[in-house]
C-alpha cells in the first residue's frame, strides 16, 4: 500500500477514533462526575497536603483530612457571608412586599385600561388580529407556567440526590487524596508507560479544558456581578447586590442573558411613565453587553490555552451544531481534539504534516 495512503488511512483514523473518544466520553462523565469533581479537588488540594506532610510532619491521611475540612470550612464560610447579605435584603424586600405589589398593581391597572381605550378604538380586522395574537401568548405562558412548576418538582425531588451527589464527592475526595500515591503507583505498575503518557496528555487536556472554561464563566459572572451591583448603587435601585447577584447567574444561560431581565424591565419603566429608570436600565445594560463581548472571548481564550478568535469561531460554529449547549461545548472540545491529535501526530503542526504527505 502506498505510504500516502497509510497515512491518510492513519489520520482519518485518528481524527474519528478522537471524536468518538471525545463524544463518548462527554456522556459517560454525567455518570462519573462525582469522581471526577472529586479527582479535581483533590489536585487543588495536594499543594496544601504537601505542606502540612512537609513543614508539619503529618501523615498523609491526616494532612488530607486537614486540607479537605479546611477548603470545605472556607466555602462555607464565603457562603454564610454572602446568604447573610443576602437574607439582609431578602428581608428588606419582603417587609416592603405589600407596597410593591400595590404600586405594580396599579401601574398594571393603568396600563391594561389604557390599552383597552386603544383597542376599543382599532378597526375589527386588527383587534381581531390582536385577539390571536393574545391567545397564542396566553397558550406559550401557560407552557412556560407548566415549565417552571415541573422544575420546581424535580429539583425537589432530586434533593436527596444532590445530598448523595455531594456526600459521595466529598468522600472520593479524601480517598483520592489520602491515597494518591498508592493509586497512581497501582496505575502505573499495571499500565504500559506508552499508553499511561497517552492517557496523562488526555486527561491534562480535559481538565484544563473543562475547569479552564469554568474559572472563565466565573471571572465573567464576577465581572457581570460588580457591573450590575454598582450601576444599581449609581441608578438608584434598592437592594442592588441581590439584584446583581440574580442577574449575573441568569447571565450565565446563552437564552436569556442580563438583557432578558433589563430589557422587560425597561420596557416596564417607559410604560409606567418613570423614564429617567427607563434610560438608566438601558444605558447599564449596553454597558454590560459591550464589555461581555469583548472580554468574554479574551477570557475564555486565555483560560483555555485558545487565542480568541478561535475561541470566537468555535463557539459560534458549535451553537450551529448543537444549538446554545455548543457554546459551551465548542471550545472544550477543541482544545481537547487539538491537544489529543498533538499528542498522537507527536507534536507535528499542520506544515510538517503537509510536507511530509508530499515527500512521501
Amino acid at each position: 500500500m502506498d505510504k500516502r495512503i497509510k497515512l491518510v488511512i492513519r489520520l482519518v483514523l485518528i481524527f474519528g477514533g478522537t471524536v468518538i473518544g471525545i463524544l463518548l466520553g462527554l456522556r459517560l462523565a454525567i455518570y462519573f462526575a462525582p469522581f471526577l469533581i472529586a479527582f479535581a479537588i483533590s489536585s487543588m488540594i495536594e499543594p496544601v497536603i504537601r505542606f502540612l506532610m512537609k513543614k508539619l510532619k503529618f501523615r498523609r491521611k491526616f494532612a488530607a483530612l486537614v486540607s479537605l475540612l479546611l477548603g470545605l470550612s472556607m466555602i462555607a464560610i464565603l457562603l454564610l457571608m454572602l446568604f447573610s447579605k443576602l437574607y439582609n435584603e431578602i428581608t428588606s424586600l419582603s417587609s416592603s412586599q405589600p407596597e410593591f405589589w400595590k404600586e405594580a398593581y396599579q401601574n398594571i391597572s393603568n396600563l391594561i385600561n389604557r390599552g383597552l381605550n386603544i383597542y376599543f378604538g382599532l378597526p375589527s380586522e386588527v383587534t381581531a388580529q390582536i385577539s390571536s395574537m393574545v391567545s397564542s401568548l396566553s397558550n406559550s405562558v401557560s407552557s412556560l407556567v407548566d415549565s417552571f412548576v415541573k422544575g420546581i418538582y424535580n429539583t425537589a425531588i432530586s434533593i436527596p440526590q444532590m445530598v448523595i451527589f455531594i456526600f459521595v464527592t466529598i468522600l472520593s475526595t479524601y480517598f483520592i487524596s489520602s491515597d494518591r500515591d498508592r493509586i497512581y503507583d497501582y496505575i502505573k505498575d499495571n499500565v504500559p508507560d506508552a499508553l499511561l503518557n497517552k492517557i496523562i496528555d488526555i486527561k491534562d487536556s480535559m481538565f484544563t479544558a473543562l475547569f479552564g472554561y469554568v474559572k472563565a464563566q466565573l471571572i465573567l459572572m464576577t465581572i457581570t456581578f460588580c457591573e450590575l451591583s454598582l450601576g444599581f448603587t449609581i441608578i438608584g435601585v434598592k437592594r442592588p447586590i441581590l439584584l446583581g447577584l440574580v442577574i449575573s447567574f441568569i447571565d450565565a444561560f446563552p437564552v436569556l442573558g442580563t438583557g432578558g431581565v433589563l430589557v422587560p424591565w425597561a420596557i416596564y419603566e417607559f410604560l409606567t411613565k418613570d423614564i429617567r429608570m427607563g434610560v438608566s436600565l438601558l444605558i447599564l445594560y449596553v454597558i454590560v453587553l459591550v464589555i461581555r463581548q469583548m472580554i468574554e472571548p479574551k477570557v475564555v481564550g486565555e483560560q483555555i490555552g485558545l487565542h480568541p478568535l478561535m475561541t470566537l469561531i468555535t463557539m459560534y460554529l458549535g451553537m450551529k451544531f448543537f444549538g446554545l449547549p455548543g457554546l459551551i461545548l465548542g471550545p472544550i472540545v477543541t482544545l481537547i481534539f487539538k491537544n489529543i491529535i498533538s499528542g498522537m501526530i507527536k507534536h507535528k503542526n499542520l506544515k510538517e504534516l503537509i510536507n511530509e504527505f508530499i515527500k512521501k
